[in-house]
């Protein structure tokens, strides 16, 4: 048994220290424990190092202690869905699935396209459980017109710019590469082709004719991934593909990475799990953004999250009132609430890595979204305190557990999850105890003039 040592602090200063855990990061493992203090990490020292003074012990022996989880995608309800959720409902689910930190869609009513949108989202914030990233549309009302005010709202700290679906002109999305370069900027778009994916419910294949749905065909895709790309290259711009589902698509950014270009990818958890075939008994459930397409398809995308030619997974969190999903499978809205299963479907899969999955759930969309200070940092003494500890031989259910979420259009309450998120720490506030959200002793509006509000 090592050596116990006596850290001495300040006396007015409570901490909070992670005990018994095993730290992963980029750079390795280790064994260590971790002292917080005022929002900080204070200290990182060998395990039965004591504080001096009072602190509030997480046992975390048998588990591992990572960096806090940035999602890329996810929609927070409010404005004009609060039927289906709200920035706190679905900041709680976040935390809960070891979130500290998410990028709220601006496809909003009305979109997030200016200045005074961005300040309704940050008074919807100031009760978030945790960080959240602000996003902006494009163009002005999301419309495909012309531009949104990109500058002032970089001004007002927003680094990431998105309509939530394909280009309705490229010349506009040049534009807006041109535009985002000199503000740090980076632009989202999700591939598909308007004339080949239509209104379709699904995939097109195989599965779609057996059903007698009209589907979308992987070239919808790729066709767009290879004009997007292109117009990266011409502008030089930082280009983001939104939640790809296709084998070529990923063939098409490892291409582009490998010349050089300022290309990265995302992918929602739900697509290294689903293909097609998962749909064909018409649950509404199981009709996603994009569609789920073939095995290969997932095959694919697995392996460009293992090599790294895909950046981040998503939760792509997208709550549906439950009467909207009372339709028949062509006419019911596309979506999943997910931000409470996202993280541990990654951990839990049997093709990918520990250190692959929290690659894209940490510490690559953080440095996507300039927001590393949010979560997905270094453990060192003077960062910010956005720390996950994750049980992965934990198993449980949300029907066992609940959901903290409003939303209830999953396809996962029954599924047994083989990785708990135990507790989340977020600005150094504990949010999330035992597996379930707790109020924190201080309520905090942990907002930074950066990437987080």
């Amino acid at each position: 048994m090592p050596e116990t040592q006596t850290l001495p602090m300040p006396a007015a200063e409570a901490a909070l220290v992670i005990t018994g855990g095993e730290i992963v990061e980029r750079a390795g493992r280790r064994r260590a424990d971790i002292t917080v203090v005022d929002g900080q990490i204070a200290a990182v020292n060998p395990p039965g190092v004591t504080v001096d003074g009072e602190a509030r012990l997480i046992d975390a022996s048998g588990c591992v202690v990572v960096s806090g989880f940035v999602d890329l995608f996810a929609r927070l309800g409010e404005p004009g869905n609060e039927e289906a959720e709200t920035v706190a409902t679905a900041s709680a689910a976040a935390v809960r699935g070891g979130f500290t930190a998410v990028m709220a869609q601006p496809d909003t009513e009305p979109p997030l396209d200016r200045l005074g949108q961005l300040a309704e989202l940050r008074r919807n914030a100031a009760h978030a459980r945790g960080h959240i990233i602000p996003a902006a549309t494009i163009t002005a009302e999301r419309a495909g017109c012309r531009l949104s005010p990109m500058a002032e709202l970089a001004d007002a700290g927003v680094r990431w710019f998105t309509d939530v679906g394909p280009p309705d002109d490229v010349g506009l999305l040049r534009r807006a590469l041109q535009y985002a370069g000199p503000l740090d900027a980076v632009v989202s778009v999700r591939p598909a082709t308007a004339h080949l994916a239509g209104a379709a419910a699904m995939a097109e294949g195989a599965v779609s004719a057996r059903m007698g749905l009209a589907g979308e065909p992987a070239a919808s895709e790729e066709l767009a991934a290879a004009v997007v790309i292109g117009v990266a290259r011409l502008t030089g711009g930082r280009l983001h593909l939104d939640r790809i589902s296709a084998a070529r698509t990923v063939e098409l950014v490892r291409a582009a990475k490998a010349e050089g270009l300022d290309v990265s990818v995302s992918v929602a958890a739900e697509h290294l799990l689903f293909i097609d075939a998962h749909a064909d008994g018409y649950d509404t459930l199981m009709r996603a953004e994009p569609p789920y397409r073939t095995a290969a398809d997932r095959d694919a995308l697995i392996a460009g999250v293992n090599d790294r030619t895909i950046d981040a997974i998503v939760s792509g969190h997208s709550p549906v009132p439950p009467q909207a999903k009372d339709l028949p499978f062509d006419e019911a809205p596309p979506g999943i609430a997910s931000l409470e299963t996202c993280a541990a479907l990654t951990l839990g899969h049997p093709e990918i890595g520990l250190e692959a999955a929290l690659d894209a759930l940490s510490w690559r969309p953080a440095e996507l979204a300039g927001a590393a200070h949010l979560g997905g940092g270094l453990i060192e003494p003077g960062q910010p305190a956005n720390l996950v500890v994750l049980d992965l031989d934990r198993t449980w259910t949300l029907a066992e557990r609940g959901s903290v979420s409003m939303a209830r259009n999953t396809p996962h309450r029954g599924r047994s999850m083989s990785a708990m998120v135990t507790a989340t720490v977020v600005a150094g506030h504990l949010v999330v105890a035992n597996g379930q959200p707790c109020e924190p002793a201080v309520m905090f509006a942990a907002r930074s003039a950066g990437a987080g509000l």
